[in-house]
């Protein structure tokens, strides 16, 4: 349809209706919020919640154990069946969240158990009307359903018979089949991200589509009915569902294909557009809380560019392409060009590669999904076929995850582009200029929307050019101090007469590696782990690839964690020396002498992680440095009541740089700073990160001593060098 006919008369009634359907869908969705919410939200429950009471309750396993962050936690979701409260056993349908470790891992979807449960709140728009912990060990009451349970038997058999080239290729496959990712590396998923293909690494719409091709097209090959096929198909979507679970984007992909089946079988032409629409609104009316839900909303953004843009694209680009080209290409740029909105929200620019790694990835979604949803449906009774096709579906997945690995690894691999509200409405003119260059029938119409899509290509071309020449001045040649851009985390770096040292790797392995390969480290003389938060130890996978260790000083805090567990795993894999510190350790790298200011030994005065930080003083000619890690502000005051090293006239002599302690939070002992009156703070955040980092007290604080204050949030990666008695700045191109 001409865009003009939008706007013609005679759709005033098709406007009207349209109007009035979606303020039903309004009120609809309304309705089914406040049910929803209501009913998770049992008043019989509600003052234990509140006041985190410890309660018996059965509950029911509503979903599989999914891993929370990086660190060894769980979350599923459960449903509250009765509890006992106030003396006696309540019947309750109370949805909420069940958190644990990797104990929770055992339990079953669809299973019944009993446990002593530990109850919060959770805030009021959230869709669980509580998070639990269960207190002592679930007890099992009741096997899940036969038909769940037949689920799980084929998903367990099928990641049994789950062979590959390597872990990272059958994880994807694994991923790309069933949606489970639980074999996909960190670095895989962080590299997928980086080059915008992170939807290859669980199940989508796509393979939600192909599933759905496989069976129609082989009912209609073996000569079934326009019935057969309408029913083989929704049965098939069905099962489908069941067996990957309720993701957002299988869900949308779901409701959809139904709507366009159903349209066909029923002999009526079906608008893809509709159907989308339609699909979106029964969601959203059964699940509110889809509306906040980032999946489906790429889902829906991105199936709407393929609907919109790809024709009219692909029409423009085979004057210029072979067809096959042409096609592959307008798929990609549709999909990127509706979801950049929503995409910006979640990543701090453009990945640079995304075009190339959709085109080159794309084509080996359909083998690796045909080949894994086969092996799915032999696996119980036939596992060595099984293995034998997920090996080959392996083969495929090996080259997806070949491209990540090689895209990421380039340089420049984020283009820059404005964030918050002014990103989002650049990347909506974006939009609005695609569609009214393809789909605009007035000459002037047409005409904006090349002009505003070569204005912002313009800015973005001299963004990328700007980009570039720094990056060829990064970093300074002299440079002596580095506060590595590793986003909310931290990570410094200290070279002095061709030796370096590593304080802390921030918590992503691409991140650190990124900046240590920037700086032409290959060798770390001195790794220091302040404490074992994952924001400061999750990194060092990136940070020992490819380089020798000479020895590794840690904290000396008894820590149980899985972050602590796993970081002397790899210190021991990979041959370092560890060394727990304590106060009034000393030691030198190249000309730099570097002292221990704390913790005492065995960190017995520290009430937790942060406060057994290792905090260190580095000297050299021509400045001193002073590495805060996270200690707060009890942990200061211990500092300053050591006067003989603050108070020591050489740490006058000389600029100090001040490492600020945990990313420039509150917690800070404003005297000690005061005192030691350091002439340039560096501070290590994220950008827009939750906890508020930097806080405005600590700026204030540090203005206030007259220092200057450079932030990785706001200028990337900064480097720091001498010039006779003075410091030099230079910042990377972020």
């Amino acid at each position: 349809m001409a865009f003009a006919d939008y706007f013609d008369v005679d759709h005033g009634q098709t406007m009207k209706r349209t109007l009035l359907l979606v303020l039903a869908a309004l009120f609809a969705g309304g309705v089914s919020f406040v049910i929803q919410h209501s009913a998770s939200r049992p008043i019989e429950l509600q003052a234990s919640v509140h006041s985190f009471q410890k309660v018996t309750a059965t509950f029911k396993i509503l979903d599989q154990p999914i891993s929370v962050g990086q660190l060894d936690d769980y979350s599923t979701n459960i449903k509250i069946l009765s509890a006992d409260l106030q003396g006696g056993e309540v019947s309750l349908a109370a949805n909420g969240k069940l958190g644990g470790d990797k104990t929770l891992l055992q339990i079953t979807r669809g299973s019944t158990y009993r446990c002593l449960l530990s109850l919060s709140p959770t805030p009021e728009g959230e869709r669980p009307g509580f998070r639990a912990r269960c207190v002592t060990s679930p007890k099992l009451i009741a096997e899940p359903p036969a038909a769940a349970a037949i689920i799980q038997n084929v998903r367990a058999a099928f990641m049994k018979s789950l062979t590959g080239l390597n872990s990272d290729a059958s994880g994807l496959v694994a991923g790309l089949a069933i949606g489970e990712v639980s074999r996909i590396s960190t670095e895989l998923i962080q590299d997928m991200k980086l080059v915008a293909l992170t939807h290859l690494t669980a199940v989508s719409g796509a393979n939600c589509a192909i599933v759905l091709a496989m069976f129609y097209f082989a009912v209609r090959r073996l000569g079934g009915g326009r019935w057969a096929r309408l029913s083989v198909g929704l049965i098939a979507l069905v099962a489908y569902v069941m067996l990957v679970g309720a993701q957002p984007s299988v869900l949308r992909a779901a409701v959809m294909s139904g709507a366009v089946l159903v349209g066909i079988s029923i002999g009526r032409k079906s608008s893809a557009l509709s159907a989308l629409a339609l699909s979106v609104l029964v969601l959203l009316i059964a699940d509110p809380w889809l509306a906040l839900d980032f999946g489906f909303a790429l889902s829906v953004l991105a199936t709407s560019g393929l609907l919109v843009l790809t024709q009219p694209l692909t029409q423009k680009l085979e004057s210029r392409f072979p067809k096959w080209l042409a096609i592959t290409l307008s798929v990609s740029i549709a999909a990127q060009v509706f979801c950049l909105p929503v995409l910006l929200q979640l990543q701090s620019g453009l990945a640079t590669y995304a075009l190339p790694a959709n085109i080159l990835a794309e084509p080996l979604v359909a083998p690796i999904t045909v080949l894994g949803i086969l092996a799915c449906a032999v696996a119980w009774f036939f596992p060595q076929l099984a293995s034998l096709l997920t090996w080959f579906a392996s083969i495929a997945a090996w080259l997806i995850v070949e491209i990540a690995h090689y895209l990421a690894d380039l340089k420049n691999s984020t283009l820059a582009w404005p964030t918050g509200l002014a990103g989002a409405l650049a990347a909506t003119c974006v939009i609005l200029g695609f569609v009214l260059w393809l789909k605009a029938e007035p000459t002037n119409l047409r005409n904006l929307g090349i002009s505003v899509l070569s204005i912002i290509f313009a800015a973005s071309l001299g963004s990328v050019g700007f980009k570039l020449v720094r990056s060829a001045q990064w970093p300074m040649v002299d440079w002596s101090v580095v506060s590595c851009d590793v986003g909310q985390g931290d990570s410094t770096v200290v070279r002095s007469s061709g030796m370096v040292a590593l304080i802390d790797v921030g918590r992503e392995d691409r991140k650190i590696d990124r900046c240590l390969l920037d700086l032409g480290v290959n060798r770390i003389d001195l790794l220091v782990l302040t404490h074992f938060d994952m924001d400061h130890i999750g990194g060092l996978r990136g940070a020992l690839r490819g380089r020798e260790v000479g020895v590794a000083l840690v904290s000396p805090f008894k820590d149980e964690r899985w972050g602590a567990t796993d970081t002397f795993e790899l210190l021991g894999r990979a041959k370092v020396s560890v060394l727990p510190v304590e106060r009034g350790m000393s030691g030198s790298l190249g000309t730099i002498s570097w002292q221990v200011l704390g913790p005492n030994r065995n960190a017995a005065e520290a009430e937790d992680s942060n406060d057994a930080s290792v905090v260190m003083l580095w000297k050299a000619l021509e400045f001193n440095l002073l590495t805060m890690a996270d200690v707060g502000e009890k942990g200061q005051m211990r500092l300053a009541r050591d006067k003989a090293w603050w108070g020591d006239p050489d740490l006058d002599a000389v600029p100090l740089i001040l490492k600020v302690s945990h990313h420039g939070s509150a917690d800070q002992f404003g005297e000690l700073i005061e005192e030691i009156d350091p002439d340039l703070s560096l501070i290590s955040a994220g950008k827009n990160n939750s906890y508020g980092h930097p806080t405005q007290r600590t700026l204030t604080l540090l203005q206030s001593t007259g220092s200057a204050i450079y932030r990785t949030d706001q200028i990337g990666a900064i480097a720091v060098a001498t010039d006779g008695g003075t410091l030099k700045v230079a910042n990377a191109p972020g």
